[in-house]
């Protein structure tokens, strides 16, 4: 099951997986009570686990404080692959400009030159919205029992259809047993995203306390 999502105040539109969250970044007191409220669903409401949903709850609400303080608009979380198979991972997103490197290229009208030059490291690939640059880091860790585990971190550059800045979305995934499938998984949730320039429909106050209100149950 998947949902939409808007974003930025409604100038965008995500679909994400259905235990997925989109949590508010806009007034701290109402995203300490979304995260609350999330946890205790994702978690469960026994007592046995309040400990376990106490320190949840305080790590995701620091974690989305310091993306608000980083400029973030946008802060998608997840606990959750599916109902009891745990999925931690966050996809943060902000607005950024083009670097000085690619502008010459940008003016021109070659994007997909463009966005190669800003970001060398990267690969770029046709997405819905145009081509998009993508950068990947691993790191691989050994447990105890032998098991290889990987943290996944991928890096979008999306350019808005004007082109007169991009969105960049950052993810982290930690402890995965490999980076496929899950990589798809995050190039369908930004190849989905809709530019919409509508107000009304995202993370502002209002909307914002609804979602605390309302949309986690």
């Amino acid at each position: 099951m998947t949902r939409a999502v808007g974003a930025a105040g409604g100038r965008l539109r995500f679909v994400l997986p259905g235990t997925w969250a989109n949590v508010p970044l806009d007034d701290a007191e109402v995203t300490a009570r979304f995260v609350k409220q999330f946890v205790r669903r994702q978690v469960g409401r026994a007592d046995r686990l309040a400990r376990a949903r106490r320190e949840a709850a305080t790590e995701l609400t620091r974690n989305a404080a310091d993306a608000a303080a980083l400029g973030a608009h946008t802060y998608l979380m997840s606990l959750e692959l599916l109902p009891g198979v745990p999925f931690p991972a966050a996809i943060v997103v902000f607005d950024e400009g083009w670097p000085d490197a690619a502008r010459a290229t940008l003016e021109r009208g070659d994007v997909a030159q463009a966005l190669r030059e800003a970001y060398p490291a990267a690969e770029v690939a046709p997405q819905r919205n145009g081509p998009v640059a993508r950068g990947v880091e691993m790191t691989r860790a050994t447990t105890d029992s032998g098991e290889e585990l990987v943290t996944m971190r991928l890096e979008y550059h999306v350019p808005y259809p004007d082109r007169s800045r991009l969105l960049m979305a950052r993810v982290n995934v930690p402890n995965i047993p490999a980076a496929e499938p899950f990589a798809t998984l995050f190039d369908e949730i930004i190849d989905s995203v809709t530019f919409t320039d509508g107000p009304g429909d995202g993370h502002g106050p209002a909307a914002a306390e609804a979602a605390a209100a309302g949309s986690v149950r």
